[in-house]
């Protein structure tokens, strides 16, 4: 009886611990035999010219990772901006922005120089992406991409079109796909950079040879700043005000969407909305942001380079959190310095 009791007892030992293996072989398999995969594997091959039984060997070890749908489908952006501002603008985050800007001060001063673009939004940027490179990933950046791109998400185009521009970065730089690691939504390197980002918006600002956005802060700092650059941000303009609101009128501009409508900033004032403080411009347009918590709501008025923050990630929290984050660096950093 004990023979054939641990004979049973081996026999679910090895089956337990052959399932997981098998499991995922049968998924993969399953994964690359689906028409859509299968399509966008042609069209590789057909537009750029791959190397079709590469492309299926690539696809075939692609691992399902349902994590990361869970992530795409509730991101920190649809917090209320008071747990928002509490993760990513805070003390840690501003003592190590001062430390990185000391640090690489020449080189942001040069940026500044040929882009415009203040250290203090570049720094912050690094800083609200990686933790100022110390955490840039924990996925394998072709999972995450085919994983979004292929699924039922509203969003699987625009992954389907960074999954592409993801295997020719990979080609053009000689990277193994296999092996570069993200975001859960394939953001890459110490700026994360989706991949079309990369191709399109980073650049060797180190004269090194070659553009390294993992490892070669220099290059990393040049490339936010050509980013933003390349996307409109305009020298020595504002980037957002915090807004007085007063009476009921303002309720007239919610009906009318204001999160979509620019104006002008005389004009808010017949709807009793006025910035808190003295821009020393008024042919600006702005647009009125609103930043809820949880009993109440928070009001600003955005300019231009608020909107060009928003390219980089096009949630409000996270431009306000740029924005607050670079402010606070750049104040303790002058007070450091004359104090």
């Amino acid at each position: 009886m004990f023979r054939f009791l641990r004979a049973v007892f081996l026999s679910l030992l090895l089956t337990l611990l052959f399932m997981p293996a098998i499991g995922r072989a049968d998924n993969n398999t399953a994964f690359v035999q689906r028409k859509d995969v299968q399509e966008f594997i042609q069209r590789m091959v057909k537009k750029h010219n791959f190397d079709k039984q590469q492309l299926i060997t690539l696809f075939e070890q692609v691992k399902i990772r349902p994590q990361v749908m869970r992530h795409i489908n509730k991101p920190l952006e649809k917090e209320t901006w008071r747990l928002y501002q509490m993760l990513f603008v805070n003390e840690w985050r501003i003592e190590h922005g001062v430390e990185f800007w000391n640090k690489y001060a020449a080189v942001l001063k040069k940026a500044e120089e040929v882009y415009g673009v203040p250290p203090g939004i570049i720094v912050a940027t690094i800083g609200i992406e990686t933790r100022y490179g110390q955490k840039t990933g924990d996925y394998r950046v072709i999972d995450s991409l085919s994983n979004i791109a292929f699924s039922g998400s509203s969003r699987a185009g625009f992954f389907r079109q960074e999954l592409e521009e993801f295997l020719m970065l990979a080609r053009e730089q000689k990277l193994d796909p296999l092996k570069v690691m993200g975001s859960y939504a394939g953001a890459m390197g110490q700026p994360q950079f989706m991949p079309s980002s990369y191709r399109y918006y980073a650049i060797n600002f180190s004269n090194s040879g070659k553009t390294d956005l993992m490892n070669n802060e220099v290059d990393v700092i040049g490339s936010v700043a050509n980013y933003y650059s390349k996307h409109g941000w305009k020298a020595n303009e504002p980037v957002t005000v915090p807004a007085v609101v007063l009476g009921e009128r303002y309720n007239y501009l919610t009906r009318l969407n204001h999160s979509n409508q620019t104006y002008w900033l005389n004009d808010l004032a017949r709807y009793n909305i006025m910035p808190k403080y003295t821009v020393g411009r008024n042919d600006l347009k702005v647009k009125i942001i609103e930043l809820p918590s949880r009993y109440s709501s928070e009001y600003w008025l955005g300019f231009r380079n608020f909107d060009v923050i928003k390219r980089y990630n096009a949630s409000d929290l996270y431009a306000m959190a740029v924005f607050q984050l670079s402010y606070y660096i750049t104040a303790l950093r002058e007070r450091s310095y004359h104090g």
